[in-house]
Formats: C-alpha cells, sequence, structure tokens
C-alpha cells in the first residue's frame, strides 16, 4: 500500500508541512505514525481528502474517473469513447450494451459517472438508474441520462429515478464535456471561446 510522506502531502497540497500536520492533528486528514516516530498517510486517503475539500491538484498519482457508457448502438459507444482519447491520463472510459451487462460491469469497476441510454434491450435505462440510486454502495454514482427521443415526460421519469443529468441525442459533445467537469469537480473554461478552443484540455 502506498504512503505519502507529509512534506509530499504538502507539496501535493500547495500548503506548509505545518498545514498538514494540523489538518492531521484535528482529524481531518488521516495518518499514522511509524516505528521512527515519522507520519505517513496512505495515498488513497490523500486523494479521499483532496476530493472531500474539492482541493485541486493536477498530479498524476490521482485516481483517473472511470466512465461507463451504457448504449445498444455500438457507433454511439465508439463516439464517446473517440471524444474521451484526448483526456485518456485523466478519465477511463469502459462500455456496455445492455441493462443487465451495465448492472455487472457497475459492481465490477466501480465507475464515478455512467452515461445511461434509456432505450436498450432486456432492461431500460431508466430502470438501471433506478437500481444504481437505490443501492446505497452505488447511488453516488452520477448518471447522465441520454435519449434519442425529445419527449420532456422522459425528462421528468430520468430525474425521478435519479438522473443528475439529461442529455439529448445526438448528443452535444460540448455539453456532455461541460457536464463531466462539473460532476468531476474540475475547473471550467472561463468562455465559450476557451471551450471551443481547449474543449479537451479540461478534461
Amino acid at each position: 500500500m502506498p504512503f505519502i510522506t507529509t512534506s509530499k502531502a504538502a507539496g501535493i497540497c500547495g500548503v506548509a508541512r505545518t498545514t498538514i500536520s494540523k489538518w492531521i492533528d484535528e482529524g481531518m486528514l488521516k495518518a499514522f505514525v511509524t516505528p521512527g516516530g515519522h507520519r505517513k498517510i496512505i495515498k488513497q486517503d490523500l486523494i479521499d481528502f483532496l476530493e472531500k475539500n474539492s482541493i485541486q491538484t493536477t498530479l498524476k498519482f490521482r485516481e483517473k474517473k472511470r466512465i461507463l457508457i451504457v448504449d445498444d448502438n455500438p457507433d454511439d459507444i465508439r463516439l464517446l469513447e473517440a471524444a474521451f482519447l484526448p483526456a485518456s491520463d485523466k478519465y477511463e472510459i469502459y462500455a456496455a450494451n445492455s441493462g443487465f451487462q451495465a448492472i455487472y460491469k457497475i459492481g465490477e469497476i466501480k465507475p464515478h459517472i455512467v452515461i445511461l441510454d434509456i432505450v436498450m434491450p432486456d432492461m431500460d435505462g431508466l430502470k438501471v438508474c433506478e437500481k444504481i440510486k437505490n443501492n446505497p454502495e452505488t447511488r453516488d454514482i452520477k448518471i447522465i441520462v441520454v435519449t434519442a427521443y425529445h419527449d420532456k415526460m422522459k425528462e421528468k421519469e430520468a430525474y425521478q429515478c435519479g438522473a443528475d443529468a439529461f442529455l439529448r441525442k445526438p448528443i452535444d459533445l460540448k455539453k456532455m464535456v461541460e457536464t463531466i467537469l462539473k460532476f468531476s469537480q474540475l475547473p471550467l473554461p472561463h468562455s465559450p471561446s476557451d471551450l471551443d478552443a481547449q474543449l479537451y484540455d479540461y478534461l
């Protein structure tokens, strides 16, 4: 299990080492003491602390966000997979082509975000969304429901099932990126022109 010194943690967080010690003393940040009397922090505990307190860092050790695309249309899956290629250092992309396969993969990979089509064989996306949100172990997963049907009732049903966002097909990649940035707790570009010019730099 990887450990981090308080000095390295201070560099990651952009604060003084005394601040890290203060956070540890106050119980905000988990740490343990080695037999030699040195404080060490488990890497995952630091990652959890950064995310809980919305502390931004660009360091590579930070866990990649896992995104599961659930769609029975292989073309739509390929489109989204290609869209995330420039951000492969920050996101891991997985795919499922049915509701049942989605439930299985969610248990296997524990995604942070699910992009979920409504119309699918065996179990529709709304049912999948409901199952995710009704399970205490998966309810924190962010769900973006997508559909080709421009129906206000479907949008209402999606939110009633616990969806965190609703987008219509054909998918507007700019809106998708903005939504995922928000769910990933990453800063948005300052202007629409920045977003057009550097769309994937912020992923």
